[in-house]
């Protein structure tokens, strides 16, 4: 359990990490245009991450239209075009300790649907959210699998598939670590850890996911990362 609490100095190497990634998606949204391929656009994100941090997290994942609705998509050539979703998932990697951020956003107009998936999956994530931070702030601890619950059920009760992975995990000098949060968790959440909150709906035309890195203090919560989650849309 101890290994999973941050250091001081791991959580400021965590919390530039996650800066660094916000940069990154601040200055990645100034390069989308029409025609542009999921494997160049992928190519100028993490080209900003390795030049201001030196290494990415994982392998940065650029998702087009359909290709979205794939959880772990392989970059391809397809090309960006009006009315597309675009699914960015990727992460600074600062002093060795990883960041992981995921934002969906609207080239062109979104439909209704698409509005409404977007929505649900932003307030499941809420919901998870605020649940962990009002149990830190009562008890100094949550269950990870009731904070999974949480946005499961929200997003299941709103009339959409389950989400078909955990909520989250957590993140250290490894993208992919303990604790997890899934239905089948055994983990207590606890101040000093940090964890993804990362809700998604995958349908057959699209799929939408949201993620943030949350450290867990005595007081409450600290979402480190920061970049916009209202509706994005970008005209061409």
């Amino acid at each position: 359990m101890k290994k999973l609490i941050r250091k001081d100095s791991e959580i400021e190497n965590l919390r530039k990490a996650c800066k660094i990634s916000d940069l990154a998606f601040d200055f990645v949204l100034k390069k989308i245009k029409p025609g542009i391929t999921e494997k160049e656009l992928e190519k100028i994100l993490s080209d900003f991450l390795k030049l201001k941090s030196g290494k990415i997290s994982f392998k940065t994942i650029v998702a087009f239209d359909k290709n979205s609705s794939e959880i772990h998509h392989k970059i391809s050539n397809k090309k960006l075009k009006s009315g597309n979703i675009i699914m960015l998932d990727f992460g600074a990697k600062h002093n060795g300790f990883c960041a992981d951020i995921t934002r969906t956003i609207f080239f062109g107009k979104s439909t209704n649907k698409q509005k409404n998936v977007y929505e649900t999956v932003l307030k499941a994530q809420e919901k998870a959210i605020e649940y962990l931070e009002s149990e830190i702030k009562k008890n100094g601890k949550a269950k990870a699998s009731i904070v999974d619950k949480i946005a499961r059920e929200f997003i299941e009760k709103s009339g959409f598939p389950s989400i078909p992975h955990g909520l989250g995990h957590g993140l250290g000098k490894k993208v992919h670590q303990s604790p997890r949060l899934s239905p089948k968790s055994k983990f207590f959440l606890r101040p000093g850890m940090i964890i993804t909150i990362e809700p998604g709906i995958y349908l057959k035309e699209f799929g939408i996911r949201i993620e943030d890195d949350i450290l867990i203090k005595n007081n409450g919560i600290e979402i480190l990362t920061k970049s916009p989650k209202h509706l994005i849309e970008i005209h061409p």
